[in-house]
């Protein structure tokens, strides 16, 4: 939307959200809290109530830090200022719970990367009506990513440049595994593998002696992706390094979290069975 936008910012993607409201000319005002956190819904109100704006940002799933936002009582509290709610769900979509129609969502974008479980190169978005419409109203939508113009090739089921079809092949196919496990059983799924990756992180910490531990609270943690936090004398270039070695790849921290924190994705087609291999490379490093 034009107009001032409010960017809640816990991590590097809520990060660059803020920066692309800049970059497309919104005047924006942010709402920091620590990466690893999530943001108050009080608080939230109160700025809200103190200036006028136009929309809010957030990110569902903080990729970078591996935190979850509750976007539902986020997008409320918008709704309750007449404001926008633009949401990020790359990370979250298709693995942790997420109801556009149920929870009266504006706007929510996701990649085909993540816990969708396909290549890269795909990106959706779902826009509620009212939001295309109040788009269609605004000036200086761009070209490149155009909703007015998407919407309308999409309701002649095309696009408006050349798509990457292998892709949309590999994205039926995956569309109906998906619609098989069922939405409601694959965001279980994905709990288990967070549930998992957490009793982990205690009796490794427990065994070894060495402190190791989510940086997200508990209750505010992503289903699909864990960023754990090192011992100092431990960089997360060395530990993913020698977890490679035993063919498992671990991502490292992300930002300003890149040498003192590391990220198991456990996301998409994986299995808290498949999610064990993974552990048991991490608990054979700390061990060593």
């Amino acid at each position: 939307p034009s107009g001032r936008i409010l960017c809640l910012v816990n991590g590097a993607f809520s990060e660059r959200f803020a920066h692309i409201a800049s970059m497309c000319g919104r005047e924006v005002d942010r709402y920091d809290v620590a990466w690893g956190q999530v943001h108050a819904i009080p608080q939230l109100e109160e700025r809200l109530a103190m200036r006028k704006y136009s929309g809010v940002t957030v990110v569902h799933s903080e990729t970078s830090t591996g935190a979850l936002n509750d976007v539902r009582a986020v997008s409320d509290c918008a709704h309750r200022h007449g404001l926008v709610c633009l949401i990020d769900s790359v990370s979250g979509l298709g693995g942790a719970e997420l109801r556009f129609d149920e929870w009266n969502l504006d706007y929510v974008l996701t990649g085909s990367q993540k816990a969708l479980a396909l290549p890269p190169g795909l990106s959706f978005g779902a826009a509620s009506t009212s939001f295309i419409d109040r788009a269609n109203a605004t000036q200086g939508r761009g070209v490149y990513f155009d909703l007015v113009e998407l919407d309308a090739y999409a309701r002649r089921n095309q696009t408006p440049s050349t798509p990457a079809l292998s892709l949309f092949y590999a994205l039926e196919a995956q569309l109906k595994s998906i619609a098989t496990e069922g939405l409601e059983a694959r965001w279980a799924r994905h709990k288990a593998m967070a549930a998992r990756t957490q009793e982990w992180l205690i009796k490794i910490s427990d065994e070894t002696g060495k402190k190791l531990n989510n940086i997200a609270p508990l209750g505010s943690q992503s289903p699909t992706v864990s960023a754990i936090r090192l011992p100092t004398d431990l960089p997360a270039e060395r530990f993913t390094a020698a977890v490679a070695k035993r063919g498992i790849v671990v991502g490292n921290g992300y930002g300003k979290l890149k040498s003192s924190t590391f990220r198991i994705g456990h996301m998409g087609d994986h299995t808290v069975e498949s999610l064990e291999g993974c552990l048991a490379a991490c608990s054979s490093v700390l061990r060593s």
